[in-house]
C-alpha cells in the first residue's frame, strides 16, 4: 500500500472520520468474502450503473461564481429563465437499456439549486417535470432508479441571505440552518410521494446539518428507500447508517489523489480506481460504490484516449465487490455528448455478456493488491481473485491495453484443488498444466480480452 500517499492525505485538513478511515487503511489486511445471498437486491451485489448529469454548462467552471451564474439564468422579471441543460429522458433510458445497467440515477438538483422536478417550495425549477418522465420511463424499462440530490451546496437565489459564499463550495449547512433543513426535508417528501424512486443518492456526506437531517428523515419516514451518499466511503460513521456508500475514481490507475488545476484554483481529486477499489475490497464489509465520469473530468466532456479504460475501471470495481457508476453529461439540448454516448455503447457491449460473472461473485479474502499464489505475465495484466458458487474466478485486467499472450502460475495451498479451467464468457477450455509448485496455464493472444480476460477455475476448493 502506498502509505506515503495516505499519510500526506491525512495531513490535508480532513475530518476526524476521514482520519479514522485512513488510519484503519494503513493497518488493513483483508475483508471476508461475502458471496451474494440468494435473491439479493440490485444494490447488494456488484453491478453497473449510469448517472445522467444536468450539471455541466460550457463556459462555467465547477467552482463557479454563482452571483454571475444566477444572473445569467434570470429573465427581466428576476425569475428563472431556464435555458438548459434540457433533458431527453426517453433517449437516456434507451441508453441504459442498451448498456444493460443494473440501476441508473438522474440529477434532479445539483449545486445550482435548479430543481428538475415539480416542487411547491421554490420557483427555481424547470418548466417540465423531468423527474416524473424519468420515473415513468425507468419503471417501463424495469430499471431501478435513483435521484441525485445535492444537500451540501445549494445556490438557489432564495437562500442568498443565508449563503456563506457565492462560490460553489459554500457549505450552506455549516453552521446548521433550520430554514434550509426544513426546505430539503419538504422536497424529499415531495419527491417520495410524487415519484417513489427506488433510492436517493445524496451529494455529499459531511458533518453538517443537512447530512444528519437527510439520514434521520429517510430512516424515520421512508425506511424502504435505498440511501447512498457521495464521499461516504471515507466516513466510517456512515457505514452502518446507509444502504451503500460511494466515492469517486477518475482514472484507471495512478496515485490515490491527484491535484487538478483550474482557473479558479487547485483541488484534490480521487484518482486511481485500482487503488481505491483494492482498498475497499480489503476494508469494507458493507456495500459500496465508485463513480467515474465518462469524460475526463466532470466539466471536461472529452472522453479518455483509450475507450476501454472506462470498462476496465468498471471491471476492477465490480471484481472487488462494488457497484460502479458512470457519470454521463447532457448537452444543453438534453442529448448526450456523442463521444460519451459511444463510450456507453462500448461499455454495454463489454458488460452485457459478462453481467452474471460479476453479480454472482464476491472477492476472495486476501491482503494487498495481488491474490496469494497467483503470478501473471506480463505484469501489466493484474489479477483479482473471486469466489463464484463453488468455483474460483480470476479477473485478469489488461491495464495498458496491449493485447499479448498471458501466462498464469497458480502456486500453493489456495490452488491445489484446481482440476479444470476455461475462459468466460466464451466457455472455451484452457489447458491446465501440472507444475512442481502447482499449476500453470497459457492464454493465446487471440483469446485475450482488451478489458478483462476472465478465467473460471473448478475443483474441490478449501473453505476460508
Amino acid at each position: 500500500m502506498a502509505n506515503r500517499e495516505l499519510l500526506k492525505a491525512l495531513a490535508r485538513g480532513m475530518t476526524p472520520e476521514m482520519k479514522q478511515f485512513f488510519t484503519k487503511a494503513l493497518k488493513s489486511r483483508f475483508r471476508p468474502a461475502e458471496p451474494p445471498a440468494p435473491g439479493p437486491k440490485w444494490w447488494q451485489k456488484p453491478g453497473l450503473g449510469i448517472m445522467y448529469q444536468t450539471e455541466y454548462r460550457p463556459g462555467w467552471h465547477w467552482n463557479r461564481n454563482f452571483e454571475a451564474f444566477n444572473r445569467s439564468m434570470k429573465g427581466p422579471d428576476g425569475k428563472l429563465a431556464f435555458n438548459g441543460p434540457f433533458c431527453q429522458i426517453e433517449d437516456w433510458v434507451r441508453a441504459s437499456v442498451a448498456a444493460g445497467v443494473d440501476y441508473h440515477i438522474m440529477e434532479i438538483k445539483w449545486h445550482d439549486g435548479i430543481c428538475y422536478f415539480d416542487t411547491s417550495l421554490t420557483e427555481w425549477k424547470t418548466p417540465v417535470d423531468y423527474a416524473l418522465q424519468f420515473a415513468e420511463a425507468s419503471r417501463k424499462a424495469g430499471i431501478p432508479f435513483l435521484y441525485y440530490y445535492s444537500s451540501i451546496f445549494d445556490h438557489n437565489p432564495q437562500f442568498d441571505r443565508i449563503q456563506p459564499s457565492k462560490r460553489t463550495a459554500s457549505f450552506i449547512g455549516i453552521p446548521p440552518k433550520p430554514e434550509y433543513e426544513e426546505y430539503i426535508k419538504g422536497q424529499y417528501r415531495e419527491i417520495m410521494e410524487r415519484y417513489r424512486p427506488d433510492g436517493m443518492w445524496i451529494d455529499w456526506y459531511w458533518p453538517d446539518g443537512p447530512t444528519e437531517a437527510t439520514i434521520r428523515f429517510f430512516r424515520e419516514t421512508y425506511p424502504e428507500v435505498v440511501l447512498a451518499f457521495n464521499a461516504a466511503n471515507l466516513q466510517p460513521g456512515s457505514y452502518s447508517r446507509l444502504d451503500y456508500t460511494s466515492g469517486e475514481g477518475h482514472d484507471l490507475d495512478g496515485p490515490y489523489l491527484k491535484i487538478l488545476k483550474e482557473e479558479t484554483g487547485t483541488m484534490a481529486v480521487f484518482s486511481s480506481t485500482w487503488k481505491w477499489a483494492s482498498l475497499n475490497r480489503r476494508m469494507f464489509t458493507h456495500r459500496w460504490e465508485l463513480i467515474s465520469p465518462a469524460g475526463r473530468w466532470w466539466e471536461d466532456p472529452r472522453t479518455r484516449d483509450d475507450p476501454y479504460d472506462l470498462p476496465r475501471m468498471a471491471a476492477v470495481t465490480m471484481a472487488c465487490g462494488g457497484l460502479h457508476c458512470t457519470g454521463v453529461a447532457a448537452q444543453m439540448d438534453g442529448s448526450l455528448y456523442a463521444e460519451q454516448a459511444e463510450q456507453l455503447e462500448i461499455l454495454g457491449a463489454w458488460y452485457r455478456p459478462r453481467k452474471s460473472l460479476f453479480s454472482g461473485s464476491a472477492p476472495l479474502p486476501y491482503g494487498g493488491e495481488k491474490p496469494p499464489g497467483v503470478n501473471v505475465t506480463p505484469p501489466s495484466v493484474r489479477p483479482i481473485a473471486c469466489v463464484s458458487g463453488g468455483d474460483r474466478v480470476l479477473h485478469l485486467v489488461n491495464m495498458d491495453g496491449a493485447t499479448r499472450p498471458i501466462s498464469v502460475e497458480l502456486r500453493g495451498r489456495p490452488w491445489r484443488a484446481v482440476d479444470s479451467a476455461w475462459l468466460e464468457p466464451e466457455g472455451a477450455p484452457l489447458e491446465l498444466k501440472k507444475t512442481k509448485a502447482g499449476f500453470s496455464l497459457s492464454i493465446a493472444k487471440r483469446q485475450v480480452d482488451p478489458v478483462d480476460t476472465i478465467v473460471r477455475l473448478t475443483g474441490r476448493f478449501w473453505r476460508h
